[in-house]
């Protein structure tokens, strides 16, 4: 029976983990990617359940959240500690998901493009070289 508990719970997380997978090769930060995907679902959290949920140090989310606030990614509530401390906040993504992404999609078609372009010029390049080296009869 923990045999199908370990897999229903792998099966849970796989969608989860192949976004942040996802976002990683078209160039997201690891961290970025994981507090991402994490406010995603569950709207306002904490730091230290992103902590929990991301499987990162505070510093770590701290780094990814100024990242995702210098781009007004991520919308910021301050928590009443009623206290003496440091504040806390509280963190959801300013938008829809598939909004707050789509800098990063288009950053990655970008360099995609880029990349084509690039080895079309090579190529020409590399004939060019071919043809300039081949004795005339």
């Amino acid at each position: 029976m923990a045999h199908l508990v370990a897999n229903s719970q792998r099966s849970a997380t796989e969608p989860i983990n192949e976004m942040v997978e996802m976002l990683v090769n078209i160039g997201v930060e690891q961290n970025v990617a994981s507090v991402l995907v994490a406010l995603r679902d569950d709207g306002f959290q904490s730091s230290k359940n992103l902590q929990k949920v991301c499987k990162l140090r505070q510093p770590e989310i701290s780094i990814a959240m100024q990242q995702l606030l210098t781009n007004d990614m991520v919308a910021v509530e301050p928590l009443k500690s009623g206290g003496r401390g440091r504040p806390r906040h509280r963190y959801s993504l300013n938008g829809e998901f598939t909004d707050i992404i789509q800098p990063f999609i288009d950053e990655a078609e970008t360099h995609i493009n880029q990349l084509a372009n690039d080895l079309a010029r090579l190529e020409s390049v590399s004939k060019d070289l071919t043809t300039a080296a081949m004795p005339r009869k």
